[in-house]
């Protein structure tokens, strides 16, 4: 039905079987005997004697990994109606050429998987979608779309053909000044030595023949340079931490908590990303920025094969719109902000000591703590007095910046 590439490379086939109507992933065996292949996802690495994946536990969905490469929220509301369709298959196919990273697929005749192939069933999941409790989501409520810079440094929306390096966020009828507080956000993280993206805040006025429904949405729009993609065009292959774990993109609020996370990147990844992400956790602490899921955590792959922490994204100060918010993930087994204080940060240095890690989580936090408020004394000049009032009123509830860091 569908043949999936990595760069140039096939590495396997999307199937639907007419019967049951269930989507299966089939791995090219080519791809699968090269000991060089490049990295498709760290679940087929995982489970690499499997040449089969299927989505077994819903029938007509994709396999988890390619189903978190698909828009949410209004975005993906769009799709199905330009598509007249909801069909997950047919939405994965009209995207292929642009999908995130590396990945790409294209039509072909229709295959049928070996019956003898022995398969992964991907299980079903421990709860329901409808028991969880409602959240903020930036998938939920903001429209992004892929976007062209002209030599003028005008942005173009390209809404046929290939996308460009640049992501436009714009503005939400729910929650008021969402590009301006990411781009605070993202300053500020800026300012504190995370690694993040080039990023601007640009009048929706200056977009190159933009439909005046979209510059309704706000005043400014958030840009940000692709990481996925070079200067000359190249694509460097990610994927989310939904798609490594398996996660299908709707149960993306569970699955792990943010210190495993930490020790999943040390050892994958090597030490200075694990710091990295450590710092990037306390940030989320400190900004209020709760919607920290798996699908705003990314690896990427420079070189196809070795993977590192992407740069950071989605940094947004969420308690602005939801003042009471629970953090996405559990820290030391707590998701609220204001009862994480150093004795959390000490239990999650033993638990990475436990595992192996040569590390100083307590030193690390003392010192990017502080870095953090002396970056904001400066920061705090140049954001907007709503965004000042939210996040100052948010960091004088946290016992982190209350109390001794030892």
């Amino acid at each position: 039905m569908l043949d999936v590439f990595v760069g140039c490379r096939r590495v396997g086939s999307i199937l639907r079987e007419e019967a049951t109507t269930i989507v299966s992933f089939l791995v090219d065996e080519a791809y699968f005997e090269d000991y060089d292949r490049p990295v498709l996802g760290q679940q087929f690495e995982k489970h690499r004697h499997y040449r089969i994946l299927r989505q077994s536990a819903h029938p007509g969905q994709l396999p988890a990994f390619f189903a978190n490469l698909l828009p949410e929220g209004t975005l993906d509301e769009i799709l199905k109606a330009q598509l007249a369709t909801p069909d997950a298959t047919a939405m994965f196919a009209f995207l292929g050429q642009d999908l995130p990273g590396n990945v790409s697929v294209q039509w072909v005749s229709h295959k049928n998987a070996p019956a003898a192939t022995e398969a992964l069933g991907e299980p079903r999941a421990s709860f329901l979608p409808g028991t969880q409790q409602l959240r903020f989501s930036l998938a939920g409520v903001q429209l992004k779309f892929s976007a062209v810079r002209a030599e003028d440094s005008r942005f173009t929306l390209p809404f046929s053909g290939l996308g460009g390096r640049w992501i436009l966020k714009f503005g939400s009828t729910v929650y008021p000044e969402l590009p301006e507080n990411e781009y605070f956000t993202m300053q500020w993280a800026h300012r504190c030595g995370l690694t993040v993206p080039s990023h601007e805040l640009v009048p929706a006025s200056t977009i190159h023949a933009l439909d005046p429904r979209f510059v309704a949405l706000g005043t400014n729009v958030f840009a940000i340079q692709r990481y996925d993609r070079r200067a000359d065009g190249t694509r460097i292959h990610q994927e989310d931490f939904a798609q490594v774990f398996g996660q299908p993109p709707e149960f993306k609020y569970k699955g792990a908590s943010l210190e495993h996370l930490a020790r999943f990147v040390g050892d994958l990844c090597g030490p200075e990303d694990r710091d990295e992400f450590l710092r990037r956790t306390l940030f989320l602490l400190l900004s209020g920025n709760t919607d920290g899921h798996l699908k705003n955590w990314s690896l990427i792959y420079p070189d196809g094969r070795h993977a590192r922490l992407s740069p950071a994204y989605d940094f947004v100060c969420v308690r602005q719109y939801l003042p009471k918010d629970q953090l996405a993930l559990t820290f030391a087994k707590e998701t609220t902000p204001e009862r994480i204080d150093w004795s959390h940060i000490r239990r999650v240095d033993k638990y990475l000591r436990n595992m192996g890690h040569d590390i100083d989580f307590v030193g690390l936090a003392r010192s990017f703590v502080t870095k953090c408020q002396d970056e904001w004394a400066v920061h705090r000049r140049d954001v907007s007095p709503t965004y000042r009032a939210c996040v100052e009123e948010h960091m004088a509830r946290l016992p982190l910046l209350g109390e001794p860091g030892a």
